[in-house]
């Protein structure tokens, strides 16, 4: 753990144009939802209170940070950065106190969580090491290759591989030495890490999150697709309704082809709607081959259906209206259920209960509906 009297700084170098990425504007500056990469990466950093300053390094001619709203927080500063991502560093490390500790964080790297960033603030031991990083393993196979042909020369075992992600944390003092040195050998790494390594540093890597990409050209800014469902069905006699793939005792039952699950259903034509994919009645009919089916099963094939488009489910927010049963004493056996079928985290999924304050088929206890409003990404 790092000492308490640290104080803690961060850098986010922007010098950059981003070259491989086409866009009219620098890549740290495109927007996702009404919001510039930079904005959001931002934003992430204001939230910590650890944080003292954070400092950011642009092009002279950058002529689009001085407008976003947020770069006037006392925080931050914004300074000239220069040619290379290590001179841009060392010009921030000139605002910052000698004997701290600085976190370096890619403007492009919009989707790190504070809790990450913290995490990283806690777990570095700046007795013991020179340096703290995330990485996460490396799932594709690697090969070497000629660089003139593009022929393999070699696999290469992927288990002894990392790929080394923003933030990284280290000690100042420690980092300017090492950046001064690459650059005096003309040699440009590719991260602060690098440089803390070539001057003998000790580095230790902490697991990192697959969802904190760089965002380095247009295919990896992620695509995200709204939907909206609906289902509602009749009570008959029975022993439960199935809300979301648990079984809440009542004294009856949907009154459906397959097992009624009206939470599941209504998710699966949401996704369905969101890729215009028409709705549950046509993939699944009133047809011999789905009578009774659960709602389960129609939702792992309404995945597949998705997943072969290239996206998958993110968010969920549900709405279920009824009389009775009241559903509060079974909202956590719903959810639970839920993240178990979908593979959401309970942060994810948001889960309602209404009344139809006594109107209509629903205010005289007759059925139930629900409303649900999906995400994908792709």
């Amino acid at each position: 753990m790092m000492s308490q009297n640290k104080k803690v700084f961060a850098i986010i170098p922007s010098a950059g144009s981003g070259t491989r990425f086409s866009s009219n504007v620098p890549k740290q500056y495109f927007k996702i939802n009404n919001e510039t990469i930079i904005e959001k990466t931002l934003n992430h950093f204001i939230k910590l209170k650890e944080i003292e300053k954070i400092v950011i390094p642009i092009s002279p001619e950058d002529k689009y940070i001085l407008d976003l709203e947020i770069v006037k927080n006392e925080r931050i500063q914004v300074i000239n950065g220069g040619a290379t991502r290590a001179e841009s560093v060392l010009e921030g490390l000139k605002q910052i106190d000698s004997g701290s500790a600085v976190i370096v964080h890619d403007a492009v790297r919009p989707f790190v969580s504070p809790d990450l960033i913290l995490n990283l603030i806690n777990n570095f031991e700046n007795e013991n090491e020179d340096a703290l990083i995330y990485g996460i393993p490396v799932y594709e196979a690697l090969k070497k290759i000629n660089l003139e042909n593009l022929s393999v020369k070699s696999s290469v075992d992927r288990n002894e591989f990392y790929l080394a992600q923003t933030p990284q944390i280290c000690l100042t003092d420690f980092l300017r030495d090492s950046l001064e040195a690459c650059l005096k050998d003309n040699f440009i790494p590719g991260d602060e890490s690098e440089a803390i390594e070539r001057a003998g540093g000790e580095v230790r890597f902490l697991p990192g999150e697959r969802s904190n990409i760089k965002i380095t050209v247009t295919e990896d800014i992620p695509e995200e697709r709204i939907g909206n469902g609906f289902d509602s069905h009749r009570f008959k006699d029975g022993d439960g309704l199935m809300i979301g793939g648990f079984k809440v005792p009542f004294g009856f039952s949907f009154d459906a082809h397959s097992d009624g699950d009206i939470v599941l259903h209504a998710i699966i034509d949401s996704m369905l709607g969101s890729l215009g994919l028409g709705d549950i009645g046509v993939h699944f009919p009133n047809t011999e081959e789905w009578k009774n089916a659960s709602g389960k099963k129609l939702y792992k094939l309404t995945d597949e259906m998705i997943k072969e488009k290239g996206y998958s489910i993110k968010q969920l927010d549900i709405i279920v209206i009824l009389e009775e049963p009241k559903l509060t004493p079974h909202r956590d056996e719903i959810i639970n259920s839920l993240t178990k079928i979908t593979g959401l985290s309970e942060a994810n999924i948001g889960f309602k209960a209404k009344t139809s304050e006594k109107m209509g088929f629903i205010g005289k206890n007759e059925g139930a509906a629900c409303l649900v409003v999906t995400k994908l990404n792709k």
